[in-house]
């Protein structure tokens, strides 16, 4: 693939994903907690509900953005996991520095090596599998030539990135300790 391409990926889920994420988390967080009132309630339903709906999208756009932009670039499934991939991993890049940074913040440098062993060694490649799924719909969506697999790829690709990611979340929230 381009490698100019490639890196206008990577940088569209550092930017785009990455500060777009941050701030519609933060606002639809502080939503959630104005209603119910509840921090527990407002920190559950972001991780498991809203980040990964807002999440998987922003970095869906960018494998959309090339697969309406630069068809001649993106005809074959592996297209379209490595574009979700690489605009995943730009993605993780930067949240993992925020998580990292926390981790330091909280718990000194024993918080940020657990925090490091954690997001890039046991969980690196979280991101890149749960984008990828969308990139595998919207590949299904352009190679197929039946209209109902086009309709259906993509928002189905997308609902696997959702719900992979949430499982995530959701498992790694409820289940505490070394465990989780």
């Amino acid at each position: 693939e381009p490698k100019l391409l490639l890196g206008a990926a990577f940088v569209w889920g550092v930017v785009i994903a990455g500060g777009g994420a941050y701030i519609l988390n933060t606002a639809f967080g502080i939503g959630i907690y104005v209603l119910t009132g509840s921090a527990g309630a407002a920190d559950f339903s972001t991780t498991s509900i809203v980040a990964p709906i807002i999440e998987e999208a922003l970095k869906g756009l960018a494998v959309l953005v090339v697969f309406l932009l630069f068809r001649n670039e993106f005809d074959s499934i592996l297209d379209g996991i490595v574009y979700a991939a690489i605009t995943a991993m730009g993605f993780a890049a930067i949240e993992n520095v925020l998580y990292i940074n926390r981790g330091f913040e909280s718990g000194s440098w024993e918080g940020f090596w657990t925090l490091v062993i954690i997001r890039v060694v046991l969980v690196g490649w979280m991101h890149p599998f749960f984008t990828a799924f969308t990139g595998i719909g919207l590949a299904i969506a352009r190679m197929s030539r039946n209209m109902l697999v086009k309709i259906l790829a993509v928002p189905i690709g997308y609902t696997v990135a959702v719900i992979t990611h949430s499982f995530h979340n959701t498992f790694s929230t409820v289940v505490t300790g070394v465990i989780g």
